[in-house]
């Protein structure tokens, strides 16, 4: 029937989403699933009422007649691997961001998708706002001028508690960083992606507020804690512009929130998630410097092309079913999740040398 045949590889939260999202795509078809957990498989197809093939290994999935594409929604260790391999039998790829745990990693996914001549894109889910989308035009087509400053902060909440249990997202050797790879890598991507522009100099500080944490809901046992739980970092852009990251998982009473400010010679905006509808504007050109602000409201028909009655979720799995059906690079590609591995990579090196270092071209 023409349907591009899907395969999931990992069955957690993330893969919910995009499970519903190929089911409601016309053009999607899930056609296997791949789950190291017992049983976890199943109850996902149970759930998504699927009736397909399971596997323990993600390699016998990609025989699979009918396999176009693969979706990986598993800890960040196991992207590179998957992806490779994935790219090698010549299925396409969305990986879940971080693209991969190392910078070398993030370079081998990528080469190995322009050898196969298959699609390799990041879910860097902020990109599917209706609002993002907008801003991204409005910049293009509103002269603001030069840009000189932007802000951006990504908190959660859910790790305030030092008596919230160890995760795999709290262990180096599954998740690579913490909260820069978790949330870091949300807001570099997205605001790379507004201004157009590149980051090639950074100042970081990296943290791990609770160092400990039980290994298990109610144990006495503690296991460490061994990435950061905040980040920050100042950026210098390829234009000149100066940025200013920062992201946490202990921001006390926010659950998730995400904002994104940009002062330009002509005017500012103002991105946030809280008001994910609008986006609010000053435009102070000429002399009246303090024009005011005024709130930008997004219509509802601001829409990807193809959205099939969703969520960002949504408009992310159709984008990436669509250009593989129009034989299109997707975006956010694999080549923009390695300027992103890039410049997480200069974090690190900075915060660990206490220096200002240059983002790796």
């Amino acid at each position: 029937d023409g349907k591009i045949g899907v395969g999931i590889i990992g069955t957690g939260i993330w893969a919910n989403t995009h499970a519903r999202a190929c089911n409601a795509n016309p053009h999607a078809e899930i056609v296997g699933l791949a789950e190291v957990r017992e049983g976890a498989a199943e109850l996902f197809a149970q759930a998504h009422d699927i009736d397909v093939p399971i596997f323990t290994d993600y390699r016998d999935l990609l025989t699979v007649d009918g396999l176009d594409a693969i979706i990986i929604a598993t800890p960040n260790n196991v992207h590179a691997p998957v992806s490779i391999a994935a790219a090698e039998a010549g299925k396409h790829i969305l990986c879940q961001k971080p693209m991969a745990t190392t910078l070398a990693d993030g370079k081998a996914m990528t080469a190995a998708v322009r050898k196969a001549g298959v699609n390799g894109m990041v879910a860097y889910t902020k990109r599917f706002f209706r609002t993002t989308r907008f801003l991204h035009d409005f910049l293009r087509s509103e002269d603001l001028g030069r840009i000189y400053h932007v802000r951006a902060i990504y908190f959660q909440s859910w790790l305030s508690n030092p008596a919230t249990p160890i995760v795999w997202r709290l262990q180096r050797e599954k998740t690579g960083t913490g909260v820069l790879g978790d949330l870091g890598s949300h807001i570099t991507d997205l605001v790379q992606y507004l201004v157009e522009d590149d980051i090639m100099r950074v100042s970081a500080m990296m943290k791990t507020f609770v160092t400990q944490r039980p290994s298990a809901p109610d144990a006495q046992e503690k296991e460490t804690v061994d990435v950061d739980d905040a980040v920050m970092f100042g950026a210098e852009f390829r234009s000149g512009a100066m940025g200013v990251f920062q992201a946490s998982r202990n921001a006390t009473s926010r659950p998730d929130h995400w904002r994104i400010e940009i002062d330009a010679e002509n005017g500012a905006v103002i991105y946030d998630k809280y008001a994910d509808t609008r986006i609010q504007l000053n435009v102070s050109k000429g002399l009246a410097r303090h024009a005011g602000w005024v709130d930008l409201h997004i219509p509802a028909r601001w829409r990807f092309s193809n959205q099939y009655g969703g969520d960002e979720h949504q408009n992310q799995v159709d984008h990436f079913i669509e250009s593989i059906r129009s034989g299109q690079t997707p975006s956010p590609s694999f080549d923009d999740g390695l300027k992103t591995e890039r410049v997480m990579d200069a974090v690190v090196r900075s915060s660990d040398t206490g220096k200002t270092v240059d983002v790796e071209v």
